[in-house]
């Protein structure tokens, strides 16, 4: 199970760095002052592969500008980072945000619950312009789950599931063992409703092993 640990802030990183997640997200949407300094000090100071989020606030984040904005800040970050989140909004920018040498994690997040044949239709979308698809759903029911995870193991690898909410949050844990890329967990502070904390991820990794 890759964990990836979502993080706010540059001093959290030394803490963060001790529990030795697969990946840290760095969450720039929920940062203050000068983003591309913090970046470089986190790059600094670990070693583990980076993730950089700029996530809008119409699919969970704080972020309220403009494509071109989003590219003006993200595209002087790329360098310094593994992967770099890229909404479906924001994919016209993905060549120049690939051309600095990063994987991008093409994502769709969305308060309904596609039926399987719309995400099949996703999947295909973001797979257009990104490396490693990333769909987030909020199931209403245990049966919309039970979609959820079906198409999870049934779609083209690599993928990233994941459910928006607390409801299910258990989903977090089941999804990356019917083949989702990466579970996404806190430190300290959830960056999104549900998310547990990466010791209690790596606790019920290991229980269901």
């Amino acid at each position: 199970m890759k964990i990836v640990v979502s993080v706010e802030n540059a001093a959290a990183i030394d803490e963060v760095a001790e529990y030795n997640p697969t990946f840290i997200e760095i969450r720039l949407d929920r940062m203050e002052g000068d983003l591309l300094d913090q970046v470089r000090t986190i790059r600094e100071k670990t070693v583990i592969p980076l993730i950089a989020t700029l996530r809008s606030r119409d699919e969970g984040g704080r972020f309220v500008g403009d494509a071109d904005l989003w590219a003006r800040i993200v595209g002087p970050i790329a360098r310094y980072v593994d992967i770099v989140d890229v909404e479906a909004r924001y994919r016209d920018h993905a060549p120049f945000i690939k051309s600095q040498g990063v994987q991008i994690l093409a994502s769709l997040h969305t308060n309904e619950m596609p039926t399987v044949p719309e995400l099949g239709r996703i999947d295909e979308m973001l797979r257009s312009y990104g490396d490693i698809p990333k769909i987030v759903v909020r199931p209403k029911t245990r049966e919309d789950l039970f979609e959820l995870v079906l198409f999870t193991h049934q779609a083209q690898k690599p993928i990233c599931t994941s459910i928006m909410g607390a409801e299910f949050r258990y989903a977090r844990a089941i999804l990356p063992l019917f083949g989702s890329e990466f579970t996404f967990s806190h430190a300290g502070t959830p960056t999104a409703e549900g998310q547990y904390h990466v010791r209690e991820m790596r606790q019920i990794a290991d229980l269901l092993k």
